[in-house]
């Protein structure tokens, strides 16, 4: 947070201007549109003539809640600000029987237009009529799939993770680095996810907010969750801090029914299918149980709503033969581990709410939600490590939001949400006395977790406000968003120390190859230096002008304006060094004080509405997580860093001698696996050099992304639509690492670099420019992407007891750099060659279709639910056996027949699972008692995968003979059980 330029103060100041005379003013906190939803329409008499003065009334029919509107010149009225659920809307003028539609549901994103016809008053005074919303909305501009009630409560899911129901909707899939959600191409890290119109990511890690960095089983109760809209593109200017898509989420209240569920799930081990090629998976159990309940307190006034969800799961993991070696172990007794270990991964959740309408127009809600999460052996079930080679998870998680929403006069509308998160996450080391020992051939990890034990503590303090000006044909909205975020952790990367032995035998003689350790310097101790105390503070002012142009043509214009304020702290500067060539500490990670989005979006409906064209064209910019710059503080070489030796070694690599660093653990027969930080470098008084440290770049700056969507809906006939979308989408300033002290080893009778024997690229020189330094990596921000995709949509509204929802994505993704979130290895083959990374990111998916349906049946109270979904193969690197280009990266590729083969060149098979549910309800009243049986992958289909070693190619012209290996899933078929109680 360094001084703000005079150009950056001045064109906010104009902004903030800007918004005051859209009419930003008091003390308010939310955003219309984002957790609600909107009506208009025009009312007429029987001849099509506009009727001005009408009275609409609109009201909910589950809360009694009741607003009301009057038509304009031209008979056109609008009703913003209403919640989710069934309304009947009654629309009545002097001298004109009055109408009255019922039944009508409205769901999130939704703003359906509506058209009345009132007749001359005669005896009969009021016509009633039951029908359902225009399937097609003609004043929708945003791009965006929302997962309905029903959907979340008989559609089989696995875990009852409903962010697993994402994944159903269309330009959506799970990334491959850490599993996040990636939209529309874009990288996981940069999806955003809010909760009742408040964010819900982890301000740190990135991805969403209680998820234990994807280890917890729930976040938030699927019984809590009542809708949730995935925006793909077109996404308004009150969405903010992601440059891919958005989940848009909103929860249960209470209603003046009193309704409550009882549920208990089961996955029997006994139910659980071997792999396609006939291996048993790991015995296991899973069981997932809790409650729900809510209701009035005060009818038509004062409401609440709770939930409780629990998962308790095992996991038996039986270990490779030759890791549990009687050698090894009678030769070192503390690495000996048992032939299995059992890991466990309990999680609980609890949620609350509570709703008060003062009035018609003014409404408070509060809510909370706890999440616990303990997993005993669950850092890693790698078959390849030890028992002792493993933690324990723990997380603690709690948020508070209060929301206030308030109508004043007829056009006035202001919204608020405060926010309050803190996220605890221990994790415990279960050897604390031991270091870690690993072995190359065999890879085998004998000793404890190098980087364990963990603390982190995470907060976010939020206040979001937008205020809503109806005037005209034009909704005025303005607000601003306001988040302090931080985090505290102390990681000491490999401060026990890390051994690693080329072989068995080598272990055997304690003839270690490599050992390293984190140190603290200059007089601060391992911990010390590994603990980061950081805050960033962001703020976000925007304006947005939607023009009702016509009935059928709607316009929207808005620009969003964010600032970022990142940590203070000096870190290295290495563009700036002393007399000895170290980098002075005087470098900061820049603050980012202009992102400016311009967002707009046309609909336009030709003939009868039920067709409409859409474009919508914005820049939407991401935010960084913190984690990236964790190590600026930690590993800078003045305050921590790792330190290595090696031992003396053959030019084949082989071990021949001991390391000649006085530092040196103990080596050979003197080798004790047992004692953590062997070394003692508190008498050192000369300045350690050849560390490995981290910097940015001076320039280093939020990534954005630049989108275009053109878009096709029209209704096919009574309850079906469909839609046809095309995108496309420019990904700017994405953030990348890259190694500063490397250089070229120039032939010097060419004056250009040598070339590689075994792949003829550029060869890096094992003299550093800068002999003070290892690697001296740099957080870039010069990667680039572009994201094409074509989606058509197909779906049946729920009616008629059926329901069914079809997408099919055709998509081609392409970048230089795939990093989610790796704060420490360069992807890049050459850090100096950009174009030469151009390919199919990691997030490539050519084709991916998705099915859903319900079918609930007119016999003996059964139901019948499914699930397909298919993606065509994601890309991976073949990659040589070694470092060929010695720039100490293992990411070099092969050239075949004189061709070097492109980054992510190969694919991965495809993926494709069906997943039915049948339920059986017996009616109790006023009770309802279901017998649920659940299928996951019910034929089994292998799913075969690569893993990490098949994209080895070797050094050679063909291929390894692993190479390209695939082994089956271990999500294969699976029966879960269920009994459920509803009142």
């Amino acid at each position: 947070m360094r001084k703000t330029t005079f150009f950056s103060l001045r064109w906010a100041a104009a902004f903030f201007a800007t918004v005051l005379v859209f009419g930003l003013a008091g003390t308010a906190l939310a955003q219309t549109d984002v957790t609600m939803t909107r009506i208009s329409g025009t009312v007429v008499d029987a001849d099509g003539g506009a009727l001005p003065g009408a009275t609409v009334e609109v009201k909910n029919l589950e809360t009694g809640r009741v607003v009301q509107a009057v038509t304009d010149s031209r008979g056109f009225f609008r009703v913003v600000n209403l919640e989710t659920g069934m309304y009947e809307i009654t629309c009545s003028l002097s001298g004109f029987a009055s109408a009255k539609r019922t039944d009508l549901r409205l769901v999130l994103g939704s703003s359906p237009t509506l058209e009345f016809t009132l007749q001359l008053a005669t005896a009969t005074e009021s016509i009633t009529v039951t029908s359902e919303l225009p399937l097609v909305e003609v004043t929708k501009t945003t791009a965006a799939t929302t997962v309905q009630t029903e959907q979340l409560k008989f559609l089989p899911l696995a875990g009852r993770d409903f962010l697993n129901m994402v994944l159903l909707t269309p330009e959506t899939r799970r990334d491959a680095e850490r599993n996040g959600l990636s939209i529309s191409g874009q990288r996981g890290i940069n999806t955003n996810i809010t909760v009742d119109g408040v964010d819900f990511n982890n301000p740190f890690f990135g991805g969403q907010a209680a998820g234990g960095e994807g280890r917890a089983p729930l976040s938030i109760s699927q019984e809590a969750i009542k809708e949730f809209s995935v925006i793909t593109n077109g996404a308004s200017v009150e969405f903010g801090r992601s440059g891919g898509g958005f989940v848009n989420v909103i929860t249960k209240s209470g209603t003046n029914q009193l309704r409550g569920a009882a549920f208990y799930y089961w996955q029997p081990n006994k139910y659980i299918s071997p792999r396609a090629d006939g291996s048993s998976l790991n015995d296991q159990d899973k069981k997932q149980y809790g409650a729900s309940l809510g209701g009035p307190i005060l009818r038509d006034k004062l409401f609440f709503f709770a939930a409780y969800d629990s998962q308790k799961a095992t996991e038996d993991i039986q270990l490779n033969s030759y890791v549990v070696d009687a050698a090894v172990f009678a030769q070192y007794p503390a690495l000996s581990s048992t032939p299995n270990f059992q890991k466990g991964s309990d999680g609980r959740t609890l949620f609350g709410r509570f709703d008060y309408q003062f009035s018609g127009s003014h409404r408070l809600t509060a809510r909370g939600n706890y999440t616990d999460y303990l997993g005993e052996n669950g850092t890693n079930t790698d078959t390849r490590n030890t028992t002792n080679y493993n933690g324990i998870e723990h997380m603690w998680a709690k948020g508070i939001v209060a929301s206030y929403s308030g109508m004043f006069g007829t056009n006035w509308l202001n919204d608020a949400n405060a926010q309050k998160y803190t996220e605890y996450t221990p994790r415990e080391d279960k050897s604390p006395t031991l270091a870690d020992v690993r072995t190359t051939t065999p890879s085998v990890r004998w000793g404890a977790v190098y980087f364990l034990p963990i603390t982190s503590t995470v907060e976010r303090k939020s206040l979001t406000d937008s205020l809503t000006y109806l005037y005209g044909d034009h909704v005025f909205k303005g607000g601003f968003d306001y988040n302090d975020t931080s985090v505290t952790q102390t990681f000491k990367g490999d401060w026990r120390g890390v051994y690693t032995f080329l072989n068995k035998a080598d272990l055997l003689a304690g003839k270690w190859s490599q050992f390293y350790q984190f140190i603290g310097l200059n007089g601060v101790t391992a911990a010390e230096a590994g603990t980061i105390d950081m805050t960033q503070k962001e703020l976000a002012l925007f304006v947005q002008d939607q023009w009702f142009v016509t009935p059928k043509l709607t316009a929207s214009l808005g620009l969003r304006w964010e600032k970022l304020d990142n940590p203070n702290g000096a870190v290295l500067n290495p563009f700036d060094v002393n007399a000895d060539g170290s980098f002075k500490s005087n470098g900061h990670i820049p603050d980012v004080n202009n992102q400016w989005s311009p967002r707009g979006a046309l609909t336009w409906s030709p003939g009868n509405s039920k067709t409409v064209l859409r474009v919508s064209a914005g820049r939407y910019w991401a935010r960084t997580p913190a984690l990236m710059f964790a190590q600026l503080y930690s590993s800078n070489g003045t305050r921590g860093a790792r330190y290595t030796i090696n031992a003396v070694k053959d030019s084949k690599g082989n071990v021949i001698g001991a390391p000649t660093d006085p530092l040196a653990p103990g080596w050979g027969t003197s080798f004790n696996p047992v004692g953590v930080a062997p070394l003692d470098y508190s008498t050192v008084t000369t300045k350690f050099k050849g560390l490995d440290v981290y910097a940015t770049n001076p320039d280093f700056t939020n990534p954005y992304t630049d989108r275009v969507t053109v878009g096709f809906d029209r209704e096919l006939f009574k309850d079906t639509a469909m839609s046809l979308d095309v995108t496309y989408a420019k990904g700017h300033q994405l953030q990348r690492l890259s190694d500063f002290n490397l250089q070229y080893d120039i032939d010097p009778a060419t004056g250009q670099p040598k070339k590689s024997t075994v792949n003829g690229m550029p060869v890096y020189s094992k003299t550093r420019p800068n002999s003070n330094y290892g690697k001296v990596i740099v957080n870039m921000a010069d990667a680039y992407s572009e994201y094409t995709g074509i989606t058509m949509t197909a779906h049946r509204r729920f009616t008629e007891r059926l329901f069914g929802f079809l997408s099919v994505t055709w998509s081609k993704d392409k970048d230089i750099d795939d990093n989610e979130r790796n704060y420490a290895g360069a992807q890049f083959e050459d850090v100096n060659n950009r174009a030469n990374q151009w390919g199919y990111s990691r997030r490539d998916q050519r084709l991916k279709i998705a099915l859903n349906g319900v079918w609930n049946t007119p016999w003996w109270g059964l139901s019948a639910s499914g699930v397909w979904r298919y993606a065509s193969g994601f890309p991976y690197t073949p990659v040589t056996s070694t470092d060929v280009n010695q720039d100490n990266f293992f990411n070099d590729r092969p050239t075949i027949d004189g061709v070097h083969l492109a980054r992510n060149s190969y694919r991965w098979p495809i993926f494709s699972t069906i997943d039915l549910r049948l339920m059986k309800a017996f009616n109790i009243n006023p009770a309802k008692v279901s017998l649920i049986v659940e299928c996951f992958n019910c034929v089994n289909d292998p799913n075969y995968y690569s893993n990490s070693t098949t994209s080895t190619w070797g050094n050679g012209q063909t291929p390894v003979a692993t190479f390209g290996s695939t082994s089956p899933t271990n999500y294969t078929r699976t029966y879960q059980f269920a009994l459920r109680f509803d009142f």
